[in-house]
């Protein structure tokens, strides 16, 4: 199958999916994501590592779509996301995401829905869309709640502040810090290689089982947020690379 966004290969009996959109950046689209679900769902059952190329694992949405999104189209925008994302997250065998560099917006939100998080020193984590006047659509207040807690993910989501990889690992959002992440992953996902795949995708759905109301809630949230003016104003002004001014209309 030919991918635009990606490359998708299999090593060792693991699926490796390389995120490569043709920008340093990596920008993430629904387009990118629903190229990541059929690599991952091609073929039988496998366990799965998530990278990115160059030096972000994915720097999260392009803005500049965000731009006049009507509040109907932010909603399908969001629907579709949660789709691949809840696939990735009720995948039954083990996920790894690979994290060099930035993981911010949908780019930490894929990471979230990986079982597991492993990154470089230099890796940096965020969900900055308070700074726009929107908010995370594809799960990321309810994943990064229940990593987290209440106070922390509120913390995190409602500031829109950069997580260091020493914080990450310090916070319990990743695993390890390492140079090479790809390299440590392969390894790292060896250790599933005698776990019974029933049981293990039983134990991964008994385990991640979240609240299906309020991902619900979120997407209709993301297509609200677009009616205000807020949103306008924080897109435009991200755009002209200055401090934006909400009026909380």
């Amino acid at each position: 199958m030919i991918y635009n966004y990606l490359t998708c290969e299999e090593s060792e009996g693991t699926k490796i999916v390389t995120i490569k959109t043709g920008s340093d950046l990596n920008p993430l689209d629904v387009e990118t994501l629903e190229e990541i679900r059929k690599c991952v769902s091609e073929g039988n059952v496998k366990p799965v590592i998530i990278t990115g190329s160059r030096k972000a694992f994915s720097a999260g949405a392009n803005i500049k779509k965000f731009v006049g999104l009507e509040p109907a189209t932010a909603y399908d925008f969001a629907k579709r996301g949660h789709a691949v994302m809840d696939f990735l997250s009720q995948y039954p065998a083990p996920v790894v995401a690979a994290v060099n560099g930035y993981a911010l917006g949908g780019g930490f939100e894929l990471a979230l829905a990986c079982d597991f998080r492993i990154c470089n020193p230099g890796a940096k984590f965020a969900l900055p869309e308070i700074t726009l006047g929107i908010l995370p659509g594809w799960g990321g207040t309810q994943r990064l709640t229940k990593i987290l807690g209440e106070t922390q993910a509120l913390e995190v989501a409602g500031s829109g502040r950069y997580i260091s990889a020493d914080e990450a690992l310090k916070i319990g959002l990743v695993m390890n810090v390492v140079d090479d992440p790809l390299i440590f992953a392969k390894e790292f996902i060896k250790r599933f290689s005698g776990s019974a795949p029933v049981s293990f995708g039983l134990i991964k759905n008994l385990i991640r089982n979240y609240e299906p109301e309020y991902m619900k809630l979120e997407e209709d949230y993301f297509g609200k947020v677009f009616e205000t003016e807020d949103s306008r104003e924080g897109v435009k002004a991200f755009l002209e690379k200055r401090k934006p001014s909400f009026s909380g209309k």
